[in-house]
């Protein structure tokens, strides 16, 4: 199995980036000097390349939003809008869907309330309940957020060859499965 390693020219790529907001920009900062600081190592540091893909796929995203109007989107609570039911979820169902805290929960569904992701209404079934769920700017910016996927997934695929992604995705769930059974004790 051959490690998959970025292309000479990745990192360039990814630092000219524009319309990068300023609470992404450490992203870029970090990427290259754990790149070349970990090449000395002698054995695969797959935690190395995790971190780098993670902090450039997210200032990616990021920049892609923030093309569309989406400057202000909380990167970082981009998946709790899939968590959502169609008709609204409790912010505790949330919560533990997401494996957090039900104040962590409440807090990052205030910020989107502000930022006009998110609604907090009555729940049908309890009126003494809230249920959250998205407003038409949330609607649209979980599209947005669907199509940026597609584009980066394409950029990798048209940078790698497309057998080459799909073999790293294969060898990234392959990782998942390895991290999640030491983290179970296994």
């Amino acid at each position: 199995m051959i490690p998959f390693r970025p292309q000479r020219g990745f990192f360039e790529m990814v630092n000219k980036i524009d319309h990068l907001p300023k609470s992404f920009s450490h992203c870029l900062l970090i990427v290259n000097p754990i790149y070349h600081y970990s090449m000395s190592i002698s054995s695969p540091n797959v935690a190395r390349g995790l971190l780098t893909a993670t902090r450039a796929h997210a200032a990616a995203v990021v920049a892609r939003l923030a093309r569309r109007g989406y400057v202000d989107f909380p990167f970082a609570s981009a998946s709790l809008l899939w968590l959502l039911d169609e008709g609204g979820t409790r912010s505790t169902t949330l919560a533990q869907r997401a494996g957090v805290t039900k104040q962590a929960m409440s807090q990052q569904v205030k910020q989107m309330e502000r930022d006009g992701y998110l609604e907090q209404v009555p729940d049908t079934r309890d009126t003494r309940a809230k249920v959250v769920r998205m407003t038409p700017r949330g609607e649209s910016v979980k599209s947005a957020c669907a199509e940026v996927r597609e584009e980066l997934n394409k950029a990798v695929a048209n940078l790698v060859g497309k057998r080459k992604a799909r073999e790293m995705e294969a060898h990234l769930d392959a990782a998942t499965k390895v991290f999640a059974d030491i983290a179970a004790g296994l």
